[in-house]
């Protein structure tokens, strides 16, 4: 088993910034086999000690999470957005941590222990260079104003963004000490085609 014996006190080993990301947290067991997603740039590849990213959702439906992937994808669809504006919404990614341009699924290659919990809400620009309207002069804050419209249009395809990032209560997991060695690699899709996602999901004809 991966992680054995990690319990909530170790919650309080991670970094601020992890420990920040979520409202609240329990720590629960990942069966072999389990699929999970996450939406990043580039393909989610491992860093050169083989470390894979622990932040994850799962595909399907668990525990608390009624929605998966399909459950997002398809209110993404019904809001008119893609996938990605979805996921920066209910996982409080904030616009210049990550351009969520990629669908990145793994499975588990063994039972697993993770933190599993709610995101924090976060702002939409966690730089304060972005944030707010307290900028020194005139023509700064112009070009820092046309600078932050540019990117937030660039990354979400022209969808309005709400000022804090957050959608309910949105599920997410933390696996520590993750590697290459631990998973299988899936599908990597482009996260703003609807189409070949739906495809993928088996929710959309390929006809």
């Amino acid at each position: 088993m991966k992680n054995q014996g990690l319990g909530r006190a170790d919650f309080y080993k991670l970094g601020k910034s992890e420990q920040g990301g979520f409202k609240k947290y329990s720590v629960v067991c990942l069966p072999r086999g389990m699929e999970l997603f996450k939406l990043t740039a580039g393909e989610g590849q491992a860093n050169a000690r083989g470390q894979v990213s622990p932040w994850w959702a799962s595909v399907k439906p668990f525990r608390e999470d009624k929605l998966g992937a399909i459950g997002r994808y398809l209110a993404a669809k019904q809001q008119g957005v893609d996938l990605s504006v979805v996921t920066r919404i209910m996982a409080a990614v904030c616009i210049e941590w990550n351009d969520l341009d990629n669908y990145v699924q793994i499975k588990l290659t063994d039972d697993t222990m993770a933190f599993w919990g709610t995101h924090a809400p976060m702002p939409k620009f966690s730089d304060v260079q972005w944030a707010g309207n307290s900028w020194k002069g005139w023509q700064p804050g112009i070009q820092a104003f046309l600078a932050r419209q540019a990117l937030e249009k660039k990354l979400s395809h022209g969808a309005a963004l709400p000022d804090v990032l957050e959608a309910g209560e949105a599920w997410q997991l933390y696996i520590p000490n993750l590697t290459d060695a631990d998973i299988e690699r899936g599908p990597v899709l482009p996260a703003h085609d609807m189409a070949v996602l739906g495809m993928a999901f088996g929710v959309v004809s390929p006809i």
